[in-house]
């Protein structure tokens, strides 16, 4: 199954590079530049396990496609409408129960990753298709510093005091790359339903996705843009919700698994304990107004690995457009 895993994104991955000879742009377009804010956090569901806690920091800038890292991330067309990007993102992991000081056996063990990436978003509004590129560089483990974010967050607001992060996955590098592609099917003023394959390889995560979009409301196209506009001819006001779901085959997970070049983890799960398959759903609505748009979202998922339960999060973004 494993080796299935990564000849499939070897060979989805090497399609998509197919068009890096048209990576660096001859044209820039003039368009909007974003600052967009997202926090994760399972509060929102009630409970305090597994994926705890994620926030991510981007800056959208036309300015960036001189990024030399941008050769990597690939254009879908050369008449395509092209956004670029950098993130820094900090996710933290934890069992089921934060009151074990000791190694929670057949639980998801602690974790923490923080690392910087460069992105592309390519639009081909005539075509109604867009790809999404991405490469990540940064670190798992300790110091990610997720203990030490977790503790500071639970003495601040006088909670109990995890336990267990010395048992937490070793530090090791992450580099991964995420390549994902979206096609229109239904695309009303008022309702749009898109399609997604999405393949992620590296040392951090390795799977392959496949899942649709359903929005409805008053909403910019969804392959015209990225949601705002500082063009006065747009609608000013835009207010919708949708619902996304994707099917995800597993072949490898740093958080779970331990990192792929160091393995002094004193816990990790066996390669037995991972499920190959796990299903995701989103529900959210966002409102936005003239350049400033505000997001929330429930985020369910089956299990991750056989002994789990499933679990659930919500999201929140700010996005403003300058």
């Amino acid at each position: 199954m494993k080796r299935m895993m990564r000849l499939l994104l070897a060979v989805l991955l090497l399609q998509g590079m197919e068009v890096l000879a048209q990576a660096a742009d001859s044209i820039p377009h003039k368009q909007e530049n974003y600052f967009r804010y997202n926090y994760d956090n399972d509060f929102f569901s009630a409970t305090d396990r597994y994926y705890t806690q994620g926030v991510r920091l981007e800056l959208i800038l036309n300015s960036l496609r001189k990024n030399p890292l941008t050769i990597l991330l690939p254009r879908i067309s050369k008449t395509a409408r092209n956004y670029y990007g950098i993130a820094f993102e900090r996710d933290g992991f934890t069992p089921r129960s934060i009151r074990h000081d000791s190694i929670y056996f057949g639980e998801r063990p602690y974790a923490a990753t923080s690392f910087l990436s460069s992105f592309r978003i390519s639009i081909d509004k005539e075509k109604q298709q867009r790809l999404y590129s991405q490469l990540d560089l940064g670190i798992l483990g300790p110091a990610s510093l997720g203990k030490e974010e977790q503790q500071y967050i639970h003495r601040k607001l006088k909670n109990i005091q995890p336990l267990g992060w010395e048992y937490q996955v070793a530090n090791d590098v992450v580099v991964n790359y995420t390549l994902q592609y979206e096609k229109g099917f239904l695309l009303k003023k008022h309702v749009e339903l898109t399609g997604m394959l999405e393949a992620r390889a590296g040392t951090l995560y390795d799977d392959v996705s496949m899942g649709g979009t359903l929005r409805m409301g008053w909403m910019q196209g969804y392959f015209e843009g990225l949601g705002l506009s500082k063009d006065a001819r747009h609608d000013k006001f835009q207010c919708y919700i949708f619902l996304r779901e994707k099917v995800k085959a597993v072949g490898y997970n740093a958080t779970m698994q331990g990192g792929v070049f160091n393995k002094s983890s004193i816990y990790t799960l066996r390669v037995g304990e991972i499920s190959r398959v796990v299903g995701a759903a989103y529900v959210g609505i966002v409102i936005g107004y003239k350049r400033v748009s505000i997001e929330y979202t429930k985020a369910y998922i089956t299990q991750e690995f056989t002994s789990g339960l499933s679990h659930g999060w919500g999201h929140c973004n700010i996005s403003v457009c300058f």
